[in-house]
Parts: C-alpha cells; sequence; structure tokens
C-alpha cells in the first residue's frame, strides 16, 4: 500500500515540485471546422505536376514552312507534291493550311496500257488547296541515344482536312460564268475533261473529283528555338468517289514537311 501511494503521488506532482491540478474536461474545438475523414483527404489534390515541355507549340504565333508528299494512289503513275504550309496553334489544336504543286510521272506499264483499250483513273499535274484541323493526343519530351540530337518535344496529332484540286488549263475557253461556276463545283465538267486530254498522261482516265477528304496522323519534332520536322500519313476517305467519273477510291500520302514555329 505504502508503495501504491508513493507512485501515485509521484504521478501528480507538477514538474515545479507542487502537485498538478485538476485537468480541464473542455475539449479544443478550435480546428474543428478543418477536420475531414481520411478517405476525403486522400481524393482531394494535394498539387498539380506541371507538363514536360521543351518548346510550347501552344504559345506560338505562326508556323511555316515547306513540304513534301508522295502519293499512293494504287495506279501505275507517280505523284509527288511540293509546296509550303502556314499553322496557327489553338489550344489543344492546330489548324493548317498548305498549296503544293503536284508532278506525275508515267511508267513503262503507263506505255504499255496505253497501247490496250484499258484506261486507269488518275490525275494530272495540278495545284492542291488544304485546310487540315489537328488535335494533340499525345506529346512529351524525349531525348536521343547517343545524345547527338539535343532533346526535342514529340506531339503525336490526329488530323482530318479536306483537299481542292485546281488543273491548270482545265478552265481555258470557257465563258466567265461557266469558269465561276466550276471552279467550286465537286465534279470536274467535261469541257474540262476536254482541256485536260492534253495534259493527261497515256492511257490515264481523268478522275473527276475535285475535292478529297483525308485522314491521319501527325508527329511534330520540335526542337529549341521552334525547328519543326513534321512526318505525316494520312489515307483518303472515298467520301467522292461514289460520283460519276470518279474512281481512285482509297489511297494513300506519305509527307515530310520542314519548318519554324514563331
Amino acid at each position: 500500500m505504502i508503495l501504491e501511494a508513493l507512485a501515485l503521488a509521484l504521478l501528480c506532482a507538477s514538474p515545479d515540485g507542487g502537485v498538478a491540478g485538476p485537468v480541464d474536461p473542455t475539449a479544443d474545438t478550435s480546428i474543428e471546422r478543418f477536420r475531414a475523414p481520411l478517405d476525403a483527404l486522400l481524393e482531394r489534390p494535394v498539387g498539380e505536376a506541371s507538363r514536360a515541355v521543351r518548346f510550347d507549340w501552344r504559345r506560338s504565333r505562326i508556323g511555316f514552312g515547306v513540304i513534301s508528299s508522295s502519293l499512293l494512289e494504287l495506279n501505275n503513275y507517280s505523284s509527288f507534291r511540293i509546296g509550303g504550309y502556314v499553322r496557327k496553334a489553338l489550344g489543344n489544336f492546330m489548324l493548317e493550311g498548305a498549296v503544293t504543286y503536284v508532278f506525275v510521272f508515267g511508267s513503262d506499264a503507263t506505255n504499255k496500257l496505253a497501247l490496250t483499250p484499258y484506261r486507269q483513273f488518275g490525275r494530272p499535274p495540278r495545284v492542291e488547296v488544304d485546310l487540315t484541323v489537328g488535335y494533340a493526343i499525345a506529346e512529351g519530351v524525349v531525348t536521343s541515344r547517343p545524345g547527338l540530337v539535343p532533346a526535342a518535344q514529340l506531339v503525336l496529332t490526329a488530323n482530318v482536312g479536306v483537299r481542292y484540286l485546281f488543273y491548270p488549263g482545265g478552265l481555258a475557253g470557257l465563258p466567265a460564268l461557266d469558269v465561276a461556276a466550276a471552279l467550286f463545283a465537286p465534279r470536274i465538267s467535261d469541257a474540262e475533261i476536254t482541256n485536260l486530254d492534253k495534259r493527261r498522261l497515256p492511257a490515264m482516265q481523268v478522275d473527276r473529283a475535285r475535292y478529297g477528304l483525308l485522314a491521319g496522323f501527325t508527329l511534330d519534332v520540335y526542337f529549341q528555338p521552334g525547328i519543326a520536322v513534321t512526318p505525316r500519313v494520312m489515307m483518303a476517305l472515298p467520301v467522292f468517289s461514289g460520283m460519276a467519273g470518279a474512281g481512285l477510291g482509297w489511297w494513300w500520302e506519305l509527307s515530310l514537311a520542314v519548318g519554324a514555329s514563331l
């Protein structure tokens, strides 16, 4: 009993040698409004991670450059495009306009085919005007191995675009009103086909579609201070191939562009 009483006295003694007073039973509620269950705290964001950026293409005022393409139309003709483009970033979207000239070449197969009654759908040399909209679906900063190439910003973009085709000399000799109507008609007129007969390649039956719809993907590679290298693959959707005189259907386009963003 004596030992228990001594231990109780030691526990009740204050640090300064006195006896501790009674404990105030009133709870501290000053931070009660800040309390929350653990599950709610785990669901709340505790911070925001910044996006790794080597070149912020979204803040560029304008982009421009040169573009070249090879058209795979699944016929005996080879087509090569060369031209220029301008770009403007709108948030996660990229709006692009391009003007190119298409050179068309034949082959030994076309010369032999011209000796037969058979013809293939194709398109003579022309000017193409493109309006393309892209949406960034993935991006990040990459480094090369070995480190001969500086770090770059890669942006994978899904694209859809509309293409307008203009054939120089196709509207020669037509009245002014017919020219204005034919410029935006979805189908090339008979008068234009007659004029293009002198420009078409051997064994070629001119495809009459004036517009094209393309979809595909672009990989933009940005280097500081804004140099851009852009490979692209696009596929023509046969939206206009159902009209009379249009028969190319599905075909592919492989492009490479080099430019700058300011």
